[in-house]
């Protein structure tokens, strides 16, 4: 389903501000998010992202980026593109970003 798929050409920002925070640890990127918080006292284990610290330009790119401003995933900062897929693919499927495919999909890029 061409909707649930990042594309280059997809364009992504986060779903509501401040609701992610990346932080370095042990040589990884990690992002913490409250979207799965509970309202029960630690009802919802902490469920941290961990990524390569090479993806954290990327990270901060789509976390930073809120309403009303919108960036395209072949413009993150990264050396490849189907690693910027991969990145805004896992903040997506987490539900941590609101998408917008606003053309057909580039499906230039050959992905597994």
């Amino acid at each position: 389903d061409a909707s649930k798929k990042i594309w280059p050409n997809t364009l992504c920002r986060l779903v509501r501000p401040s609701v992610a925070r990346l932080v370095v640890e042990d040589d990884k990127a990690v992002i913490y998010h409250c979207l799965d918080n509970s309202r029960v006292y630690h009802g919802t284990p902490v469920s941290p992202m961990e990524f390569e610290i090479d993806d954290a330009p990327a990270l901060e790119q789509l976390l930073t980026t809120v309403e009303p401003h919108w960036i395209m995933v072949k413009d993150l900062i990264h050396g490849d593109v189907e690693d910027k897929m991969g990145i805004a693919q896992a903040l997506f499927d987490e539900g941590l970003l609101a998408t917008i495919l606003v053309e057909t999909p580039d499906r230039s890029v050959q992905t597994g």
